[in-house]
């Protein structure tokens, strides 16, 4: 829920115009600011002022800032949005003058870097080195794990949201389980709820009048795959960071440092990689914006 109206968020680049050489309209909350503020900085170099970002809560608040702008006005500014599971189906509307998609599900997909995270396991550790970390992170590894089953997850959400049905995407630490004394992704409650998605898929197509439903979804589902291949940059891309790559990192993180229960708080591990990360995976939102 936003703090202040819609308008007066709309509103608030022109008070700060000073300290920003553009203006940026992102989603999520106020108190991502400084999220916001420290990844562009860390993005785009000190050749840029970049010291306010104003979130406006939802991709449709969004898009209804960037529909409504002044065509009068001459102040450089620009509306990002996540590509979200209309990535997935490529549905997402067409990029347009200021108006830049992510080719990711989200801004925190971006975050998910080897580099920032070790120098985030570094500092917090203080005793190993970077390249002992690095081992014990194994980052491809972790990312290989988990890349087969939340891929078919999220294709199977996409479905269900291109067909009407939602979904309602739960949250990462619902599929846990404790092996080897880590905390890690459970695959058959996973498995179990992919199964669920994929029926309330077929459920839909009946509702909406669809005949041979199986074979609707497989068809549709096997279009998907052959476009969003089992590997670990597609699991970047198209599974939300913010639901299941983050909340697994904070139990990864945990167990390379033997770190007690206590997680690392996500926002703190959000700025820190916002600061830390190489971000190479946004140097077309660097290009754009420059």
């Amino acid at each position: 829920m936003l703090k202040y109206g819609l308008n007066a968020l709309k509103a608030m680049p022109r008070l700060f115009s000073y300290r920003n050489d553009f203006d940026i309209f992102t989603e999520d909350k106020v108190a991502d600011k400084e999220f916001y503020k420290t990844l562009f900085q860390n993005l785009l170099g000190e050749q840029i002022r970049i010291n306010d970002v104003t979130p406006l809560g939802c991709k449709a608040n969004v898009l209804s800032a960037y529909e409504s702008q002044s065509k009068n006005d001459k102040r450089k500014k620009f509306f990002i949005v996540d590509g979200d599971l209309d990535l997935i189906t490529g549905t997402n509307r067409k990029e347009e003058d200021n108006l830049i998609i992510l080719d990711s599900y989200c801004i925190e997909n971006y975050l998910i870097d080897e580099k920032g995270i070790i120098e985030f396991l570094y500092f917090s550790n203080g005793t190993e080195s970077k390249e002992q970390l690095k081992v014990k992170l194994n980052f491809e590894k972790w990312l290989n794990y988990n890349a087969k089953i939340l891929i078919e997850l999220f294709l199977n959400f996409a479905l269900l949201k291109k067909y009407g049905g939602g979904p309602i995407i739960k949250n990462a630490n619902e599929f846990l389980k404790q092996e080897n004394k880590q905390t890690i992704l459970d695959k058959i409650k996973i498995k179990k709820y992919s199964e669920q998605i994929k029926k309330d898929i077929i459920d839909q197509l009946n509702i909406l009048g669809f005949t041979d439903t199986d074979n609707v979804y497989t068809k549709e589902y096997e279009e998907l795959s052959k476009i969003w291949e089992v590997e670990n940059l597609t699991l970047l891309r198209i599974v939300s960071a913010k639901n299941y790559l983050l909340p697994l990192l904070q139990f990864r993180m945990n167990h390379c440092i033997n770190k007690s229960k206590a997680l690392f708080p996500k926002d703190t591990i959000k700025l820190f990689l916002a600061n830390n990360s190489k971000l190479d995976r946004l140097e077309f939102l660097k290009n754009k914006i420059k």
